[in-house]
């Protein structure tokens, strides 16, 4: 989850919270399911002998809708409306913000439904999401091997938003697959948490907002991050107090191979390392007044 930082122009956008999360891995293997090999075996016997990573296949297929885009699961958490404030946010942003750069920075040429700008941010803000991040079965190196593999995995995380909590989530999935004839398919659980949300008039917001307003920098409020970082453990029972991440610089590509941050800026208008470790120094004097 990366801090409150400034885009390559220098704009600084502060998150009000962000999404929760759930990250599971969906495991079928002949030995549960009672059908297919106990172990992997030669291809040629497909003819005869069922397969666990299709089946597999056919049970995330009745996760999400035929684009694959919406949740299809019964009885999944309902995710709260947006409200007028927070559309009223997005929208600052997205006049502010450059589509042009954000999709080269995303290496993409289309959002979902080819969607206008402002409503595609709408969407990344306010909607759950079921991802494949990984898919595991069988060979996997250079050429081929001709084996029917016995086991196959899907590494799964999937995003939620407020009113959405996390174990709800899970005994939904559970029930689905059950539901729909793949209750062999192990649910393993290794991670997660609820959404997080904190007011833009608290008490740490409003302090960000006078340090950036000092350096010059009229900054963006943004409902929630679409990432995920576990600040229920704050704003949540029984503290129930506000969260926020803070900090000045540039960086970009997280998770990815070109994941970066900036150490000495070129631009006079983003902060180098030396910049951001100060911005929280002014950000922790401004908290104790």
């Amino acid at each position: 989850m990366p801090s409150t930082m400034q885009d390559p122009d220098g704009v600084v956008t502060i998150s009000l919270g962000a999404k929760g999360i759930v990250e599971l891995e969906l495991v079928s293997s002949g030995e549960k399911w009672g059908r297919g090999p106990g172990k992997d075996i030669h291809s040629s016997l497909k003819a005869m002998i069922d397969s666990p990573s299709w089946h597999l296949i056919h049970a995330l297929n009745t996760l999400v809708s035929e684009d694959s885009n919406n949740i299809a699961i019964e009885n999944y958490p309902k995710p709260r409306p947006m409200t007028t404030e927070e559309k009223e946010l997005i929208a600052k942003a997205a006049r502010v913000r450059s589509e042009e750069q954000m999709k080269k920075q995303l290496s993409t040429q289309h959002w979902i439904d080819d969607l206008p700008f402002q409503r595609a941010l709408e969407r990344l803000e306010s909607q759950p999401t079921v991802n494949i991040e990984g898919l595991v079965g069988g060979y996997t190196g250079s050429g081929g091997k001709t084996i029917l593999p016995h086991r196959a995995a899907a590494k799964i995380d999937m995003r939620l938003v407020p009113d959405m909590k996390k174990d709800e989530a899970v005994a939904a999935l559970k029930a689905h697959l059950a539901r729909h004839g793949f209750s062999d398919i192990e649910v393993n659980v290794t991670g997660g948490y609820d959404p997080t949300s904190t007011s833009k008039d608290s008490q740490l917001i409003q302090a960000q907002v006078a340090v950036l307003k000092r350096a010059g920098i009229e900054p963006l409020l943004w409902p929630r991050n679409a990432g995920s970082y576990p600040g229920y453990v704050f704003t949540s029972e029984p503290l129930k107090l506000p969260a926020g991440h803070f900090g000045l610089g540039h960086g970009s590509g997280a998770h990815a191979p070109d994941e970066y941050y900036v150490i000495e800026s070129s631009n006079p208008k983003v902060q180098g390392y030396d910049g951001a470790v100060m911005s929280f120094v002014e950000y922790l004097y401004e908290l104790a007044k």
